[in-house]
């Protein structure tokens, strides 16, 4: 048993499998490379090969089942502490059950993976309907500091939906952004460029959406808890909507 590392991203994470199979050594700890923790023991590496990862998941898919190769993923982009070898208790468990294993709600091998897939499953359709865009030049910007790494579940939606425009999605909160030109989208380590500001018609824009905010309202039924609930306060900081109205 030794403690592998590997980039940090889910192709990674693929060929971190591939290699403690082919080594016969499953992980202790899995780490990320360059993280800072120290280890007692040099720990293995696992480095990321495309061609490889592709092939790791197209074997798991098909010994697993894809809903449970899909589970696994979704609980790697969450927030989980340990997820890395929390799914791959998971996928090894499966390994040997198959799709069945997901009978087992209640095994903690497959029980917090579980939970973190419908944890990240609720957060990326709430920001389908939070994420808001501001017009910056000829590029809509979008800014979220997500609780998961939702950016791979996200940029695919809005290639779809904006399809025809150029858009940076922003996490804040991992320093890395989707950013699309018609037709392509990828994700790369992004920070906020200074003196970024919306267009003038953007807050023209803006003004207007929020005057529709307040005066649609009905004073009389507000109910700030149930509005909580839907649209939690940990996301206002984001929506100009939640902005006071400009004089």
């Amino acid at each position: 048993m030794a403690t592998w590392i590997y980039d940090g991203s889910f192709n990674g994470f693929l060929c971190l499998l591939f290699e403690t199979a082919r080594a016969g050594e499953p992980p202790e700890a899995i780490d990320t490379a360059g993280s800072g923790q120290p280890f007692l023991w040099p720990p293995k590496e696992a480095r990321t090969d495309e061609q490889r990862a592709k092939r790791t998941g197209d074997v798991l898919r098909l010994r697993l089942s894809v809903p449970v190769f899909t589970r696994g993923y979704y609980a790697f982009l969450s927030a989980l502490k340990e997820r890395e070898m929390a799914v791959y208790t998971y996928y090894n468990l499966a390994w040997t059950l198959g799709k069945s294993v997901d009978r087992l709600l209640t095994d903690p091998r497959v029980l917090p993976v579980h939970e973190a897939s419908r944890s990240v499953l609720r957060e990326r359709h709430r920001f389908l309907g939070l994420l808001r865009f501001t017009e910056v030049g000829d590029v809509l910007y979008a800014s979220f500091e997500p609780e998961a790494d939702l950016l791979p579940l996200l940029a695919g939606h809005f290639s779809a939906r904006l399809g025809n425009e150029k858009w940076i999605i922003h996490d804040l909160r991992r320093g890395k952004a989707a950013i699309y030109a018609p037709r392509l989208w990828r994700i790369a380590d992004f920070g906020l460029p200074e003196g970024i500001a919306p267009s003038r018609r953007e807050e023209a824009f803006r003004d207007l959406w929020k005057e529709y905010f307040h005066s649609v309202a009905v004073r009389s039924r507000e109910n700030p808890r149930l509005q909580r609930q839907f649209m939690p306060k940990k996301y206002w900081k984001h929506l100009p909507e939640k902005e006071p109205l400009s004089e």
